[in-house]
Formats: C-alpha cells, structure tokens, sequence
C-alpha cells in the first residue's frame, strides 16, 4: 500500500457565544480580544488501495505557509510511503546533520489519517492498534476563557449543572484578580468540584508564589505552566512552597524538558498535546516516561475539531498516564466537520468505535465550512 494523494482543506466553525451558554468570546491570557470562530486544517490522505484517512492540525503560522510546507515540502517526502511505516515517514523529518529542520509536529496531522488508514485496511479501531483501551469513556475538563468573577460563576453553575466535573480557566495577568476568579469558582462549584487554572507563562517567579499563597485552601486541581520555560529551578521551589500542584505544558514541547522536570522534581501533572509533540506515536513514548515515573498527564485542546478530538480518545483511552480529564472546548462548538457529532455522556466523550478512527467526515460540510 502507498500513499498516493494528499490534500488539505482550511475550515471555520462559530464557537457558541456565553449568552446562548457556551464560552465565546473566549479571553486567554495574552488574548485581549477573544475567540468568537475558530478554524482547522483538515488532511484528506488516499492510497493506491483507494482507503481514505483523515487528520487535523493547526496551521504553522498561517495557512498560506503551512500549504507551501506541504506542496514543496512534505508531499515530496511522504507520497509513494507506505502508511504503515510512520517511523520511516517521520524519520524523513528529524534529519540529523538539520536540527534545526526538526519538524515532526507538521506531519501531526498526517500521522493521524495513517493510523486512520491502518485501522480501516485491518478493520480495527486505532485504539486497538495502540494496545486497546482500558476505558470507555474520556472525563472532560470543560474549558473557559478569562472572564470577571461574578460571570465565572455563573458558568461554573452551568458548567456543573451539564454534568461536567471539571473546570479549567485562564490566568497569568493580574494576581489579585485571579485570586478572586478561583475563590469564585470555588465558591460556585463547590468542594466536589476540580478547578485548573492556566497561566501561560504569565507570571514571574513572584508573582506566581503569591498567587499560589493566595489560593493554597482552595483546593485546585493544579495550576498549569505558571511560569516561562526552561526555569527548572524556579518551578522546583514553587513547588516546594504550595500544596497546590503544579502543571508543565508548553514545556513539554522542548526536547528532553519534561524528563528533565520529572528527574527534578520540578512538576506534579504534564499537560500535553499529540500534535506540537509530532504525533501519535510521538504521544505514546512521553505517555510511557510518564507512566515509569508515575506522572499524571492531562491532554490538551487546541481547538479540536471532530477529527483530532477522535484521535485524542482513542489514543489516551488506550494510555493509562492519561487519568486526569482532557481539556476541551469541543462542547460549546456551534459546528463540526463530521456527519455526527462525538457524543457526550455524564461529562465525558465516548471513545468511537469502528475502524479507524471510528467517525465519518462529511466532504459536503467540509466545502461549506472552508476558507481561503
């Protein structure tokens, strides 16, 4: 079997807005503005045997850039390989004499549709292709953007009158009000409800001390990246000075870092993403560190589509590290590009079943949800 075609298609979907109970618009830390659509890279890839798969991404930078990356970069280096030897394909990405062409995260997308093509050619689920699942379902940690106290409580009612037992929201601007945003949370969910924070990198090393004093009876679930990268030492004595956990995310996608972290004792909880770590199989090797050094991972979102979020499930329901709920914001989208939905169920996603990646892309959507 080889790969003959690859084709990649930029789409956008409306995100529902709060007043209609969803999250837009969504403020991040950095993001003043907020999210009211938000787009995908949609990878159709076919074989000479005429099976399809499917994969998503992010664009790199922007479409324009990432088209170029594929029609002079990437085809070249993938079309003719069999889809069954991802190491081979993605070893063409990790050149060893250009380190600084290490892009194993651009292939993220075509990765996915191979492991969709490999589990339609053996008429397996992709999960049964990673070892089989151990669960049926994937808890959700139901994602929100950075809004005022009052109207985060509000959502977290909402939020856990939904069935949802997590909770995850932005910080990283200014203490005191994120401090007032967690006791709020708190204060609106309950004790039996998990609250994380992210702070993307927003604060400095005593900025994020007092903001850990300020919610250390609170109870939080863990606060994620609060601090900037490669600051080992720093995120050591943090957490040497709360009981409230500590989360990695951006750092997980600099080589050697996470281990590092872990061999340090830097980090109680890595929030990680398949796609800017390369891949599948590129999950399941961290998935496998973190398991030996008995970390928790939680899986990030970036926006998922049908797609991505599919390969998420059946990847971290076959992965035991995985035992925190995945972020997600998949619930409050106003669209999908699949003729049905993944469904939802007490709070979690139920794993697809079927070969591949067990859902069914609808070609006619993709044509009316594109953009240039």
């Amino acid at each position: 079997m080889k790969i003959v075609d690859i084709k990649m298609m930029a789409v956008e979907i409306p995100v529902v807005p709060l007043t209609e109970g969803g999250i837009a618009p969504y403020r991040g830390s950095q993001d003043k503005v907020g999210t009211t659509r938000t787009n995908s890279l949609i990878f159709r890839v076919t074989t000479d045997e005429g099976i399809v798969g499917w994969g998503e991404m992010n664009a790199i930078i922007n479409g324009k850039v990432t088209k170029a990356l594929l029609e002079d970069y990437i085809k070249p280096l993938v079309i003719g390989k069999n889809p069954f030897d991802i190491n081979g394909i993605m070893r063409e990405f990790a050149p060893v004499y250009n380190p600084q062409l290490n892009t194993k995260c651009f292939l993220a997308a075509i990765e996915t549709a191979c492991w969709d093509i490999m589990g339609k050619a053996a008429n397996q689920p992709v999960h049964a292709l990673l070892g089989g699942k151990i669960t049926d379902r994937i808890d959700i940690c139901y994602c929100t953007g950075m809004m005022e106290p009052a109207e985060l409580k509000e959502k977290a009612r909402q939020v856990k009158e939904e069935g949802y037992r997590t909770l995850k929201t932005k910080g990283g601007v200014d203490v005191l009000k994120d401090i007032r945003r967690a006791q709020a949370l708190r204060e609106a969910g309950g004790a039996d409800f998990d609250i994380r924070v992210d702070m993307n990198q927003g604060y400095d090393t005593l900025q994020a001390l007092r903001y850990l004093r300020g919610v250390e009876e609170l109870g939080l679930q863990y606060i994620e990246q609060p601090i900037g990268v490669n600051k080992f030492d720093d995120m050591k004595s943090l957490r040497s000075r709360t009981t409230t956990p500590i989360g990695m995310n951006e750092d997980c996608y600099i080589p050697n870092n996470l281990l590092r972290a872990v061999t340090e004792g830097c980090i109680d909880v890595a929030v990680v993403d398949f796609e800017p770590l390369g891949g599948l199989s590129e999950l399941a090797r961290i998935a496998a560190i973190a398991r030996e050094a008995k970390l928790a991972l939680a899986h990030h979102c970036g926006w998922d589509m049908g797609v991505k979020l599919a390969a998420i499930l059946h990847a971290t329901s076959a992965m035991p590290a995985f035992s925190y709920p995945m972020d997600s914001t998949y619930q409050a989208h106003g669209d999908d590009v699949l003729t049905e939905r993944i469904r939802i169920a007490d709070g979690s996603f139920l794993v697809p079943e079927g070969p591949g990646l067990g859902v069914e892309v609808d070609e006619e959507k993709l044509q009316f949800l594109a953009v240039q």
